[in-house]
């Protein structure tokens, strides 16, 4: 025969042994079934010796028989892994399944290993990874893991810290050994902080990061409201006076509105109003510099006010409190019109009606009494549940100013004494 009648003959022999390969994989997978692991490796071992799809699809579905029949899985198992030593996942749940048997800790490290250096930067091999020589004991192994899950998503800080925090109960080593460098995983544990009520946790990563903070920042906001839900006050305030420095202890956040408020959240004033409603800084008209908050009705609802409201730390030992400030309106065109409600933490709350519907600057003055242990004060602009007179739609402008707080004097006693 002939070389050119060879060459003839290639293509028909490559199609037949395709065709070939083709009908044993059908086959292959015909014969699968994950329910009965140690037959259906049995005939694949005829069929399709190399694997093949078949021998793929029967390692990927083992795991609903891996506590009936746990020495059939192991063999289809490894048998898989012998022809394809680079499927992580089968590593992995190779290791996870010498785990379940007993096996000696360093054979599932090894499957475990060679599962990661087929893919070592994969979040959720470094995930099962890190449940895996948790349950081990092997903590050390699950710091390593949990680093690695983390890098490149400070989103996951959450989750592990949660996991970590079973075995390390020091801040500043939780830090240490399971947050990757960088801002945004201190803030992360910050909000962990916050959610779970640890302000040890939430001081030793505020240390960490460099300061002042951006107004909106979320490490300060979230430290902040930690702080203040935890009674800890001065650490809020002076937390705020980094990157306010015109604020102070004592005293009313923003209140003569040099910031825009940027946030509901801190100390930042809540600015947040229905529709029908706006509430803008406004520098071109104030009692003091350099401006004061404008609130702007369109007079085509019927609203509801909760806001603009505002929390005033203060410090213990005052019974008694004064908060002051100026206001002043233009065409405001119902009866139902805003008022202030100011209020102690655990005391009542003290309405301050609005003059008129058009006034200029005025002042306002309101004494709070202080429960023992107080130490916020709360001032809100009001608009009660919506009325029903005819001229219940609130149109019109509304400012407020230069508010202040200070200790109210003390009373001098009655004396019989001339």
């Amino acid at each position: 025969m002939n070389l050119r009648a060879l060459r003839g003959l290639v293509l028909p022999l490559a199609g037949l042994l395709a065709a070939g390969i083709a009908w044993a994989e059908y086959r292959g997978l015909r014969s699968v079934d994950p329910q009965q692991p140690a037959q259906s490796l049995t005939a694949l071992q005829a069929s399709v010796p190399w694997g093949g799809l078949a021998g793929r699809q029967l390692a990927a579905s083992l795991e609903p028989q891996w506590r009936r029949d746990p020495p059939a899985v192991a063999g289809a198992l490894a048998w898989h892994l012998q022809r394809y030593p680079l499927d992580p996942w089968r590593w992995a749940d190779r290791a996870r399944l010498a785990r379940l048997q007993g096996a000696d800790t360093e054979a599932v490290l090894a499957h475990l290993d060679a599962a990661l250096a087929a893919q070592p930067r994969n979040r959720e091999l470094l995930w099962r990874a890190a449940t895996i020589t948790q349950q081990l004991g092997r903590v050390d192994r699950t710091e390593e893991h949990l680093r690695g899950w983390l890098e490149g998503q400070p989103a996951g800080t959450h989750r592990a810290l949660f996991v970590a925090m079973r075995w390390i109960d020091d801040p500043a080593q939780l830090l240490d050994r399971i947050l990757p460098p960088g801002e945004p995983y201190l803030e992360a544990a910050i909000a962990f902080s916050r959610q779970h009520g640890r302000m040890d946790l939430a001081m030793e990563a505020w240390e960490r990061l460099p300061r002042p903070r951006t107004p909106g920042d979320r490490g300060l906001l979230d430290f902040v409201d930690l702080a203040l839900a935890q009674g800890e006050h001065e650490r809020a305030a002076s937390a705020w006076a980094e990157t306010f420095p015109d604020y102070r202890y004592g005293a009313v956040p923003n209140a003569d509105f040099r910031h825009d408020p940027v946030s509901p959240h801190g100390l930042h004033w809540r600015m947040r109003v229905p529709t029908g409603a706006q509430a803008v800084r406004d520098p071109e008209r104030y009692y003091s510099e350099p401006a004061s908050l404008r609130l702007d009705f369109d007079g085509a609802e019927n609203l509801r006010l909760t806001a603009p409201a505002v929390r005033i730390p203060v410090p213990a030992g005052v019974e008694r409190w004064i908060v002051s400030g100026h206001w002043r309106a233009a065409g405001l065109t119902t009866r139902a019109l805003p008022y202030l409600s100011a209020w102690a933490d655990g005391g009542r709350r003290v309405r301050v009606d609005v003059p008129g519907s058009e006034f200029e600057w005025q002042p306002f003055r309101v004494e709070l009494d202080t429960p023992e242990g107080g130490r916020m004060l709360n001032l809100q602009l009001r608009r009660d549940p919506p009325s029903r007179d005819f001229d219940r739609y609130l149109a019109g402008r509304l400012w407020l100013d230069a508010l202040r707080v200070a200790p109210a004097p003390l009373q001098a006693m009655d004396s019989d004494e001339p």
